[in-house]
């Protein structure tokens, strides 16, 4: 099943700890980065969010954040640090005796340092914390999924669309590819006429002649290939198998180097407008295919 790395979740559930709301957003990315934005309190929950939202997603940048506002109280311990305190008391009642000075030291002048306050998580009710975060991680991974989903059938149905386009070009290809040999015979006919008239080899010269031409530029393999791609790209497209991005990438490859392959042998203007077309096509599949997971 096709999928966006595009998309964005939102849920909330409240909770007798507070209430809890989680955010899920993408972006595209060749492989899963998963940023987190989680309260200091909830930190030793980090890995098992990670392992829940890697669980469903495959590929993309995916940044989930956590915000809790807490009930009663916070599961966030704080405790002064008293022997810091004492030496910075007497650090600055030297100070202010030495320059005259009337205040040796407020409790202003100490909140200014960071380390004179210890914080520590203390999670006394830590499965019902678990409970709420999963709860909510939950039902917003199911909302991001969701939009996932109905953005990658938008891309299915555009991609489905250029397959059958390409499918044309192809089809031209094949049936301007012969012509391009007989009007080959044709000119090389005229051109030994006009320096070789009346001689009796030049049937046989143009033979031998229209012959390696047509076995150099022949491009029924790479047809019957370009074509045998597109058929395993529309059945990737519409089975139910999950991450098929860097397999869509992979066929894609395979058909660029087809159309290349028949571009470099294909000698006329026909043909080579058609190839044009076709690899257009492909650039614009390629963009899309960026976006699917």
């Amino acid at each position: 099943m096709l999928k966006s790395m595009t998309g964005y979740g939102r849920a909330s559930v409240s909770a007798p700890l507070g209430r809890f709301v989680a955010e899920i957003q993408s972006v595209n990315r060749k492989f899963l980065e998963i940023s987190l934005f989680l309260p200091k309190e909830l930190s030793l929950f980090e890995m098992e969010i990670k392992k829940l939202i890697s669980a469903s997603v495959t590929r993309g940048q995916i940044n989930v954040k956590i915000f809790v506002t807490f009930e009663k109280e916070s599961p966030l311990v704080v405790t002064p640090n008293l022997p810091l305190a004492r030496q910075l008391f007497l650090a600055w009642k030297t100070i202010a005796k030495e320059l005259s000075l009337a205040a040796p030291a407020t409790v202003e002048i100490l909140s200014s340092v960071p380390s004179i306050l210890n914080y520590t998580e203390e999670l006394k009710n830590e499965e019902e914390y678990r409970h709420a975060i999963t709860e909510a991680v939950n039902a917003a991974l199911q909302d991001f999924l969701t939009m996932r989903t109905n953005e990658g059938k938008h891309l299915q149905n555009d991609i489905l669309q250029r397959i059958a386009s390409l499918r044309k070009g192809i089809n031209k290809i094949a049936e301007y590819a012969p012509k391009a040999t007989e009007r080959y015979r044709k000119k090389l006919q005229e051109r030994l006429a006009e320096l070789l008239p009346q001689s009796l080899e030049n049937d046989d010269r143009i033979l031998r002649e229209v012959g390696i031409y047509a076995e150099r530029v022949d491009i029924s393999e790479e047809i019957t290939r370009f074509n045998s791609h597109l058929n395993q790209c529309e059945e990737l497209l519409k089975s139910d198998k999950d991450g098929i991005g860097k397999t869509l990438e992979f066929i894609l490859q395979e058909l660029g180097r087809e159309i290349n392959t028949i571009g470099s042998k294909a000698s006329d203007v026909d043909v080579s407008r058609y190839v044009v077309e076709v690899k257009s096509e492909l650039e614009r599949i390629r963009e899309q295919i960026q976006n699917v997971e």
